[in-house]
């Protein structure tokens, strides 16, 4: 491996981990804010910023296309990966991964006024992992900027193939409303139904999705940068300043926090130290045995949430990680970084 492969480190000891290698690394965009694997680990996609969104083969390294510059918020692929979804300015925008060939576009935006001028802040956010996606990649629920949550069916509509004007208006499936502040992450299951997401208002909110309702559990120590649930939806993890900690786990149906995870840095938690930066993204494993972070050092760590000990750093980005995906068997990591890079790592379990 390239020297820029700086080993492993942590305790993997008693953990259930096996070995975590690296496969490659692959030039991503200037700031990669968004990265999506496909259920087989053969496909994966990456975007941010300004950049374009590109499409790999991740089975021998090789870029299969560039799809554009909409793909800021977020970024997605439908299981069987024959269709890349990818999400800016309040379209979506898709294309065929078979043929390599765009489908178009769907404009989330509602018309409104008298000139019939799209409604910008009830539309899907263009910032930064401000839309989620289903499993399967049929549904994206999206942070808006009346700082409500809402839901997309992609399977119904068809893309208008053409890359000016507003494509075919798509209403949203599902309104999910109750932060009083703009959301400042989202999270959404697997099969669509559940979801969670923290605002800026202090409170993190667990969704039923289709009943519309959630759980509102207080959050007033700081910002929370990222969330999650697990596979089966009974815990949430977030990452942020939970005083002094950045990563905790909570109960999705009390509230109650379960778990606050070790300090990693060599440095005891601080109440007045603003750590809500340190932790950019966090993910759990399908089974829950593990947290897999993504920080602002540039080093990816793996922690144990029955202990919450660190068992595992990976090390080679030079910037921030910003973004993580994994397969549904746990198999594949893929990590995006401010460095501009994307990595492909081989999980042993």
């Amino acid at each position: 491996m390239r020297k820029i492969w700086r080993g492993l480190r942590g305790e993997p000891e008693g953990s259930g981990l096996g070995a975590v290698t690296p496969v490659r690394s692959l030039p991503g965009s200037f700031d990669v804010g968004t990265v999506a694997l496909s259920a087989d680990g053969r496909y994966g996609l990456c975007g941010g910023g300004d950049g374009p969104v590109r499409l790999w083969d991740l089975t021998t390294g090789s870029l299969l296309r560039e799809l554009g510059t909409d793909g800021a918020g977020g970024a997605g692929l439908w299981t069987c990966g024959r269709r890349v979804v990818a999400c800016g300015g309040g379209w979506f925008n898709a294309w065929n991964t078979s043929l390599l060939g765009w489908e178009g576009r769907l404009d989330t935006r509602p018309p409104a006024g008298r000139r019939g001028e799209p409604v910008l802040h009830t539309g899907a956010s263009d910032r930064r992992g401000a839309v989620t996606f289903s499993a399967d990649g049929r549904f994206a629920l999206g942070i808006c900027d009346d700082n409500a949550l809402r839901m997309w069916d992609l399977a119904g509509p068809v893309f208008v193939p053409t890359l000016r004007g507003p494509g075919v208006r798509i209403p949203p499936v599902q309104t999910l409303q109750g932060h009083g502040a703009y959301p400042t992450a989202v999270w959404l299951s697997a099969d669509g139904q559940r979801a969670v997401s923290a605002g800026s208002d202090g409170k993190i909110r667990v969704w039923n999705v289709a009943g519309g309702t959630a759980l509102s559990i207080p959050h007033p120590d700081g910002w929370v940068s990222s969330v999650c649930l697990s596979g089966d939806g009974r815990l949430v993890l977030a990452a942020g300043d939970h005083g002094g900690r950045t990563l905790w786990l909570l109960d999705a149906t009390t509230g109650a926090l379960v778990r606050a995870f070790e300090a990693a840095r060599g440095r005891s938690p601080r109440r007045s130290e603003d750590l809500s930066a340190e932790v950019p993204v966090a993910r759990l494993t399908s089974d829950g045995r593990f947290a897999i972070t993504g920080e602002n050092d540039g080093r990816i760590r793996i922690w144990a949430t029955s202990t919450g000990r660190c068992v595992r750093t990976l090390e080679g980005h030079t910037d921030e990680v910003r973004a993580i995906a994994l397969t549904p068997d746990d198999r594949f990591l893929l990590s995006g970084s401010s460095d501009g890079t994307v990595r492909q790592w081989q999980v042993g379990r």
